[in-house]
């Protein structure tokens, strides 16, 4: 509330007040892969705002993200394409090729044609930057669950 000089109150509505959000049944359940922790804490705590996402588990390495796959059946594997624990490719193509996710979302710093190529194949569907804007990183995360 806001008051005019002369002491009278004037009724303002809040500028940066969200919308009440109600959940779908069925939230986009993601699993993050990434070798450095921040990064996949930072991922989590922007994921798990919209309350049509839910995170299901956090990877460390190409190895522990094939496990969680296996354990947890995610929607969305958001991965860090630059980890350096195993072999990206060789996971992402387990993943795809044995159902165990919907769609596999790589964040990159990286341009590199061959290695998006490479990755495409294996069976990543979408490239984000690393830093993207909050709003693209959800849209891009809902979108890839519904593929």
């Amino acid at each position: 509330m806001k008051f005019a000089p002369h002491g009278e109150a004037i009724a303002t509505s809040a500028p940066f007040a969200a919308p009440a959000a109600v959940p779908t049944a069925d939230p986009v359940r993601v699993v993050i892969a990434g070798d450095h922790a921040t990064l996949r804490a930072c991922l989590k705590t922007m994921l798990e705002l919209d309350p049509d996402i839910n995170v299901v588990g956090e990877a460390s390495d190409d190895c522990e993200l094939i496990k969680m796959a296996h354990r947890v059946r995610p929607d969305v594997v958001l991965l860090d394409l630059d980890m350096r624990c195993c072999d990206n490719y060789d996971a992402v193509a387990e993943i795809t090729e044995g159902n165990l996710a919907s769609s596999v979302v790589a964040l990159t710093i990286h341009d590199d044609a061959v290695q998006r190529a490479q990755a495409q194949k294996a069976g990543v569907k979408l490239f984000l930057e690393k830093g993207v804007p909050y709003r693209q990183l959800i849209s891009a995360v809902r979108s890839a669950a519904k593929s």
